[in-house]
């Protein structure tokens, strides 16, 4: 057919190539783990489309001829880059990896996630997701998440009757990545205090205190937990979340909040970003992120005393939050330093440890909680070499000396005061 020979038949083929390249990619990545390399061969596909376009064209054209030669070398710069860069990548991997070959399966790869306005994303509602985690050949879990009608992991231990509500806010090792839900450092906490208390999970998969703070000055916290009459709020960190809170996990999309200090305020930077909006940037970035070559314009993060302080910042913001709208102050829980730390590791959870006595509130270490043998052994308290969130039996060691803490009176069960005007509207600064 001539058509086959027209120019803008191929032009029409390769815009039509490009988004079913990069969902073909979105699909390997997420259901078999490895990459296409889609920008490659959307480069590979526009050079060939200009040589050949250039070559077919009559000699009288030579202007044209050189523009198109010239064009040409974009997509071929950006093929060979996109192939260099894959290949340094998984060089790197092989070196980070500690010789651990993992792959996955299960509905929390495909029917988990969702966007979320307030934190960028959250769990579905009401799903029951499995995922097995299979390292080195070998499985080292096979577990399934409840969420509830907001998203968030159930607590099968939470008395929901109960009127004296217990908050966790955090990461993975909150929410229990690894373990069922009745592994959970939250579901031990409930049975460890008898099922005195109703119990909320707000930690999630990836969340840093940005997260944790969101979700309280966007009001969602108060809605969510209007019923409660006294409040108990823990936040579980790792040294980590010091460059979660400056926004540099690369999981994360333009959708999670941005928190920056300005003239010694703290400025929620996306709070009154538009969901639709939102949505259609964080669908550009995904695209743009499959690109190998993309990660070399992103910063990089290093321990400095700028993002120390913006860390610091968002905490005493969570505290201060809390005792606005709950009348509660934080009780922070850190996983120190232990004998499988790295360089950067051991500055932030120094400088994390430095910081907190001077702190109005509680904290606990969990190298004290769980003692030396944390310390010189952190792979016992792991659930694998090549996965190290909490075991269940750390998860209750841990939430019996949480419950054991609020028996005692060491964290105070203070109602919480009536005050219509509690929860924030997502406001911009918090002093």
């Amino acid at each position: 057919m001539k058509i086959f020979k027209k120019w803008y038949f191929w032009l029409v083929v390769g815009v039509v190539l490009m988004p079913i390249v990069l969902k073909l990619d979105g699909v390997t990545q997420r259901d078999f783990g490895f990459s296409v390399v889609p920008y490659a061969w959307i480069g590979l596909y526009w050079a060939v489309f200009c040589i050949v376009l250039a070559w077919k064209m009559p000699s009288t054209k030579s202007c044209a001829k050189l523009v198109l030669g010239y064009l040409s070398v974009i997509p071929i710069c950006l093929a060979i880059g996109e192939i260099y860069e894959f290949c340094k990548s998984k060089n790197t991997e092989k070196s980070n990896s500690k010789q651990c070959k993992v792959s996955s399966s299960g509905t929390y790869n495909s029917k988990y996630f969702t966007f979320n306005v307030i934190t960028g994303y959250g769990g579905l509602p009401n799903v029951k997701a499995d995922l097995k985690k299979i390292a080195n050949e070998k499985i080292i879990y096979d577990v399934i998440y409840n969420t509830d009608s907001n998203g968030w992991r159930i607590t099968p231990s939470s008395n929901n009757e109960s009127k004296e509500c217990v908050l966790f806010f955090g990461d993975s090792f909150t929410i229990g990545e690894g373990v069922n839900g009745n592994e959970t450092l939250p579901f031990y906490f409930g049975e460890g205090s008898k099922n005195q208390f109703k119990i909320f999970n707000f930690g999630f998969h990836g969340y840093g205190p940005h997260q944790a703070l969101a979700l309280l000055q966007s009001g969602e916290v108060a809605k969510i937990t209007k019923e409660c009459e006294s409040i108990v709020a823990f936040y579980e960190s790792l040294p980590g979340h010091i460059g979660r809170a400056n926004r540099f996990s690369t999981w994360e999309s333009v959708a999670a909040p941005t928190y920056i200090l300005k003239n010694n305020l703290l400025t929620w930077k996306n709070a009154d970003q538009n969901a639709l909006m939102t949505k259609i940037k964080v669908k550009i970035e995904t695209l743009i992120s499959r690109s190998y070559l993309y990660g070399l314009l992103k910063s990089q993060y290093n321990f400095e005393d700028k993002y120390n302080k913006l860390f610091f910042t968002i905490v005493d913001g969570i505290n201060s939050e809390l005792q606005k709208q709950f009348n509660t102050k934080l009780n922070f829980i850190l996983w120190d330093k232990n004998n499988l730390s790295e360089v950067t590791e051991i500055l932030e959870s120094d400088t994390i440890a430095e910081w907190l006595p001077k702190q109005d509130f509680a904290y606990f270490l969990i190298g004290d909680i769980l003692g030396e043998s944390y310390k010189n052994n952190r792979l016992a308290y792991g659930i694998d070499i090549c996965d190290l969130h909490p075991t269940a039996h750390a998860n209750e060691l841990i939430a019996k000396f949480l419950a054991e803490k609020i028996k005692s009176g060491e964290i105070p069960l203070n109602p919480v005061k009536p005050n219509p005007n509690n929860a924030s509207t997502a406001p911009k600064d918090v002093k």
